[in-house]
């Protein structure tokens, strides 16, 4: 299969500094206002047990919204990310909140051994190669007896709703496809034990889309159907009947939890 264009989602958020940042962003706002986005989120902060001035280390935290619930709680939050963009919309948009930001490299984190009460990552290990040197440091850094979440997609579960053809079937084949790490989130419990995490914990959420205008957004079918139409023209037609339809679609988030050793 041909690389995937970098101006896809799946694709830009690897690096996020050198595409144009106002899909990604758009994404990220999206998620935040879904019903089963909220859903999901709000479940995986229950999930660290927070006490009232917990530290709580936020791994590629994006634009920090995340963060700004977390210390609205009652945490101390700081929240980090490779991206110079997506850190300096955080800083603008959580400012005057108590929220501490920085660039920092997920797999190189900049923290002594120990230094918080809970470690999480949202959405970022499907994008970032070498996934378990990134959870070995969100383990290092969590303090012993503290919690390390984490929380993605498998995209071996997504779907595209309605009549199942062979064209429906390639593009969900070739979207699954473009990112770093599409069955990351049935890993995640062998790479928090691999890290030294224990009495691990596992929750799976559905996150569906409705109508085009929400589906394409967070999961780019047009331009799926639209590369493919190069090669099968007929994936046009298919593209205008889906968009004239109930045009859903979702995939599995899988949340895994444990405490460090």
């Amino acid at each position: 299969m041909a690389e995937s264009p970098p101006d896809l989602l799946s694709v830009g958020f690897r690096d996020v500094d050198t595409t144009a940042p106002g899909k990604i962003l758009r994404c990220l706002d999206a998620l935040q206002a879904m019903t089963a986005g909220r859903a999901y989120k709000a479940r995986a902060q229950a999930a660290l047990g927070l006490e009232p001035g917990s530290s709580v280390l936020d791994v590629a935290c994006g634009l920090g919204d995340d963060v700004g619930r977390i210390q609205a709680g009652g945490a101390r939050a700081v929240g980090v990310d490779l991206s110079r963009t997506l850190i300096a919309a955080a800083q603008q948009r959580h400012a005057g909140t108590g929220c501490a930001f920085q660039v920092a490299d997920a797999a190189a984190l900049p923290f002594a051994d120990g230094s918080f009460a809970a470690v999480r990552i949202d959405r970022a290990l499907q994008h970032i190669a070498g996934p378990g040197k990134v959870v070995g440091e969100m383990a290092r850094v969590c303090r012993s007896g503290g919690v390390v979440l984490c929380a993605e997609p498998d995209w071996g579960t997504f779907l595209l709703g309605g009549s199942h053809s062979p064209l429906s079937e390639r593009i969900q084949h070739d979207w699954i496809r473009t990112f770093q790490n599409p069955w990351i989130g049935r890993e995640l419990p062998s790479l928090l034990s691999m890290a030294g995490v224990v009495e691990l914990q596992r929750e799976a959420l559905w996150l569906p889309t409705h109508g085009f205008a929400e589906s394409d957004l967070l999961f780019e079918i047009d331009a799926n159907a639209r590369k493919l139409a190069a090669e099968h023209p007929e994936a046009l037609a298919w593209l205008e009947a889906y968009r004239r339809s109930e045009a859903y679609a979702g995939v599995l988030m899988l949340i895994c939890w444990g405490r460090k050793l």
